[in-house]
This record gives C-alpha cells, structure tokens and sequence, in this order.
C-alpha cells in the first residue's frame, strides 16, 4: 500500500504539470512560432507549427480545445495547399469528436475526409481516413470490420518510414480489438508481431516517440496476460510500461498506464488497489472514460458499495442512451463489459434471459437458412453460362448481405440484454439499498428494454410473410386517428422530438386535422396497419438529427394516405426503389437490420394499399403510406 500511495502522490504532480510544462504556455509559445514564421514568410515552418498546436492540445487531453483548433487550422492548411497536415488536422478533429462521445458526427467527418482525399488522390489522406474509421469501428467494439480498415492502413503506410508512431500505433487498435472480443491469444500474437517490427524499426532509441511505441505495446502485452490469467507475465510487463511512461511524464501515457494497473487489481480480486488506480487515472486527466468507470464501478461492487456502483451505472446507461437518440444505439455496446449475463442472481431472470436469447437466435438463424436455400435454388434453374453468372454475382451481394443481418441483428438483441441484465444485477443484490426513485427508473428501464426485443422479434416473425401473398384479412371497423396515436405509441417517437422531450433537437408535428382523422372511417387490420405506419416514424427519428418530422392526413374517394415527412438525410433518386428491398441499408455507419421499409411496404400491399417514397419532396424524406377505407 506504501507503493501504491506514492505513485498516486506522483500521479497527482504529473496531473498538475504532466509534461513539466503548463499547457497554457506551451500553447503561447507555438502561437510566436507561429507569428514569427509568418512574419518571414516560412510557410513551412508556419504549417509546423499550426500542426504542433492541434497535437499539443491532444497531449494534454484538452479534446474540445482540440476540435475546434483543428477546424480553424484546416482552414489555413487548405488555403495553403498544405495537404498533409490538412489531413492530419482533419483526422485529429474526427478523433476528438468521438472521445467526446459525438461517434454519428465524427462518422460523418471521417467520411467526408476519404472523400475529399481520393478526389485529391493524396494517399496520405485516404490512409488516415482509413486508420479513423477504425478506430471508430473499435468504439463500437466491431472488431472485424475495425481490422480490416487499420490494415488498409498500415497497406498504405507501409513504405512511409518517418511514420513509425503511426504504423505502431496500427498495432496497438487491433490488439485492443481483439481485447474487446476476449480473443486474447490473438491479442498475443499481435503484441509479437508488433515487438518484431519495434525492433526492426525502433530498435534501442530512447527518445520520446520511441518511449511512446514501447509504453503502448507493453501495455497491449499487459492486456493479453491479464486477460489470459498469467499474472506474473502481466506484472512484469506492466512494470516496464511504468517506466517509460514516467519517463515520457504526459497524462495521456499515465491515464492508460494507471488504467491497466487498475484493470490488472480487478482481475486478481484486489479491488481497494483497483479502486486507488481509477482514483490515479482521474488525478492525471480529466478526459471523459467509461472503461475507467466501468472498472471503478466493479472495484465497488467487490467492496459491498453497491449503491456508489449503481450511481456509476445509472450515469453510464443515462449518458449512453442520450447517445442512442442522438448518434445511434451502437454505443451502448460500451455497457457490454459492465452487463454479464451469468452475473445474475436468480434462476427465473437467468432463463428468462437465456430462452429470449435462443429464440432470437433461432430465427435468426432460420432466416440465414432460409436465405442460403433461396439462392441455391435460383442458381440451380440458371441454364447458360451468362444466367448463371449473373446467379453467382447475386449470391456474393447476398452472402455479404447476411452477414451484416447476422451482425446488426446480434448487436440490436445483445444491447438490450446487457442493459436488463446489468440492472437486475443491481435490483436483485441481496445487499443492495436503493432509494425507490431509483428503484423505479431501473424497472422501468428493464421494462423499455425487454420491449425494445419484443418488438424486434415482431418485426424479424414479419419478415418472414413479406413474399408471403397471401392478402391480410381486414376486419377491424376503426378510425385514422386511433391508427396514428397507436403508431405514435408503438414507435416511442414521441421520447426522442419535442414537444415531448425538451432537451431533443427535432421537433414532432402531429396532425392539424384530428377532427377529419376521428370522423374517417377505415375498414383494415389495426394492428398490421400500426405497425407499417409506426416504422416509418421510426425511420423519421433515426435519421433525423435536427429540424421537424411531420406526420399528415389526407382522403380522397376509398383511400386514405399517411404522409411522413422529415428534414433528415434525404434518399438518391437512384435508390428510391432499392430502399425496400430486404436487408438494404444506404448508410453502413447506421444502426438497424434494413428490414423496417420492406416488411413495411409487405403489409401495405398485402391490405389493398401501397407504401412509396415520393421523390416530389428534397428537403429530406417524405414516404406515404396508402390504406384502404
């Protein structure tokens, strides 16, 4: 405990100076670089300079500052045709966006950033594109496809040997991909394969990047061993990863080296010794991580402080559903390593879990069947050689198809799951003291979430029926206004727009002509007809970020037509049709199984009616749903 206490001691100096230098005049002293080079006309050294300021600002994890600074220096290095540090700038700001949590928007800037460099053909550029993509796709723990975009870039990097920080780095996100994933000897692997190309490439230098490359790899190696239990192997490679952040003295090198030191006490059961290091990560750092919060928040369980745990939970699921609305669900895979489903205490909750799971996955699998028999069969009638490679070209599109199905799918019942279970864990501890507030909002959470299945288990039955022609029987005397509260019900539209939330961006304007809707009578079935028109307010919120949704009204003769109508993304006129195939989604960045629109436009025709996307509208997306009276 004397050891511990005094690296928290030094931990707090290096929070207060952790390069010995303050932040404030290492800033004003780039700003003289940057003024005396200007004033001699150095363009060169000037770009330097503005570079060194935006990289200053992520070594002190001033991530906001850093943001902002790289938009303002993008500016310059563009109207200066200082392409590579232009890039570098952009790719920094994207990386700031998501430590910040805005994962949707940095998406978007990181998009737009390859965009730019292959129109450029600047290789630089695409290659940090590339290398940000993947670590966007490691903080949505989606390990595959987070590989294959850094090996893109490592490809590309390859030749550049000035980049050596960069290229190890490349290491050290796909080992922490397979950290993720628990696949600790391929963690392993990685590690070895990355001490190779150390020694190739660093070999004994003992200046500060290369203290760098070897603080980072031997963490990663930390990780591997713990995660493996070979304690002993892990103490010493953490003990060498110690010693060169301490010499590198930065609070980013100390943040992760303390948060593996704390990572490392859990896993052997210390948790006072774990609970001390997130303690430390948080003296030396003030950047936003729910790793460290996770860790804290199991550390407290282990020591009987349940109620300090759940106000750690509590915060962490409030945070990341907010991100839900706004930057879609797939942040809230970062509750997965808090949420483990054997944890829970009851056998009722455990195989109520486990039947939901092996249901969801039966149909899941089902429908991959059903798919792989489908596309058999259509090779197998193709009598010419140019038929069937049309029939082979469609089983690629297909296979790549279904597994995106399997993933999203995966990830849209998992989520959920981690949340109940996590919140069970909590409710049913036998030592466990909440206040009934909290007690409330935990089970009407669980109660949102197990909802949240249920209704994608409704919508993959559905699939099943949408080349189903059999017409749907419509027996239900009703009227358009019941029709539209339920949809507006069912799809929970009104928690995520005003004026139902507050705090929301986008604004829900229902219809002005409920007197018409109450007076309109519909002969159909209710419950199809909720559901169609509930997907479409679903799809509205998902893809609109700011402005309005609104949803109208109109009849003439035996039809009556659903309008919904948002200021969103917007659809290419070339893929108004593709929209409703099944499993199309324009988006790969967007959350969902490409589903909704197909299963939607099924029931319409199936009742008499139709669905469309009018191509009329360009200030977003406006789809009509059409119903017989």
């Amino acid at each position: 405990m004397t050891i511990i206490g005094f690296l928290t001691w030094w931990g707090l100096l290096y929070a207060s100076n952790p390069d010995g230098r303050d932040a404030e005049e290492a800033l004003a002293q780039i700003d003289n670089q940057i003024a005396q080079y200007h004033q001699k006309g150095d363009t060169e050294k000037e770009s330097e300079a503005r570079w060194q300021k935006i990289q200053t600002l992520k070594n002190f994890s001033m991530t906001e500052k850093q943001a902002e600074e790289a938009l303002i220096q993008m500016e310059w290095f563009r109207n200066n045709q200082q392409w590579d540090n232009y890039y570098r700038s952009w790719q920094l700001r994207s990386n700031a966006l998501s430590a910040m949590g805005k994962l949707q928007l940095a998406l978007q800037e990181t998009q737009r950033m390859l965009s730019d460099a292959k129109e450029r053909n600047n290789k630089l550029g695409h290659a940090m594109a590339y290398k940000q993509i993947g670590v966007i796709y490691l903080n949505m723990k989606q390990t595959e496809p987070a590989v294959d975009a850094l090996q893109h870039y490592a490809e590309l990097m390859k030749d550049e040997e000035s980049d050596i920080s960069s290229l190890s780095n490349i290491y050290y996100r796909m080992a922490k991909a397979y950290d993720y994933d628990e696949a600790y000897d391929k963690e392993l692997q990685v590690t070895n394969d990355w001490q190779r190309f150390l020694r190739e490439k660093v070999g004994l230098r003992t200046d500060p990047e290369a203290r760098e490359c070897y603080n980072a790899w031997y963490l990663a190696k930390a990780a591997a061993y713990i995660g493996l239990k070979q304690f002993e192997n892990a103490r010493e490679a953490l003990d060498s990863a110690s010693y060169h952040a301490h010499l590198i003295n930065t609070s980013l090198s100390l943040h992760h080296t303390y948060k593996m030191q704390a990572r490392y006490y859990l896993a052997r059961g210390d948790a006072a010794n774990a609970l001390l290091y997130t303690d430390s990560v948080r003296l030396v750092t003030n950047e936003k991580d729910d790793h460290t919060s996770e860790i804290r928040a199991q550390a407290l369980m282990m020591l009987d402080r349940g109620s300090e745990a759940a106000e750690i939970y509590q915060r962490l699921y409030h945070e990341k559903d907010s991100v839900f609305g706004r930057d879609a669900r797939q942040h809230l895979d970062e509750l997965n390593t808090l949420f483990q489903i054997d944890e829970l205490k009851t056998e009722q909750q455990r195989t109520k879990f486990r039947y939901t799971l092996i249901a969801a996955s039966s149909i899941v699998l089902a429908l991959v069947v059903l798919l792989i028999f489908g596309r058999r069969n259509t090779i197998r009638q193709k009598k010419v050689n140019e038929q069937l490679r049309i029939a082979n070209e469609r089983a690629i599109v297909s296979s790549k198809m279904k597994t995106e199905f399997i993933r999203n799918i995966s990830h849209e019942i998992r989520t959920p799951l981690n949340i109940v279970s996590g919140f069970t864990q909590i409710l049913t501890s036998p030592d466990m003291e909440l206040p009934a507030g909290s007690k409330r909002d935990i089970q009407e959470r669980v109660t949102e979430n197990t909802d949240r299945i249920t209704k994608l288990v409704d919508r993959m039955l559905e699939l099943s029926d949408v080349n189903n022609e059999t017409l749907i029987d419509r027996n239900d005397q009703t009227n358009a206004l019941n029709i539209v509260s339920q949809a507006i019900d069912y799809s929970g539209i009104a928690l995520h727009t005003r004026p139902g939330n507050a705090d929301a961006a986008v604004v829900f304007n229902t219809l002005d002509n409920e007197e018409l809707a109450s007076s309109e009578a519909l002969l159909t079935n209710s419950r199809y007809a909720v559901h169609a028109l509930a997907q479409l307010l679903e799809n509205a919120v998902k893809f609109t970020k700011e402005g309005s949704i609104t949803l109208r009204m109109t009849s003439s003769g035996t039809k009556v037509c659903f309008s919904v109508e948002d200021t969103g993304i917007g659809i290419p006129a070339d893929q108004t049709e593709h929209i409703f195939e099944e499993f199309v989604q324009l988006n790969e960045f967007a959350d969902g199984a490409g589903i909704g629109l197909t299963v939607a436009r099924s029931i319409a025709q199936r009742m008499g009616g139709n669905l469309w996307l009018d191509t009329d509208y360009t200030q977003g997306a406006r789809f009509v749903l059409e119903l017989l009276k």
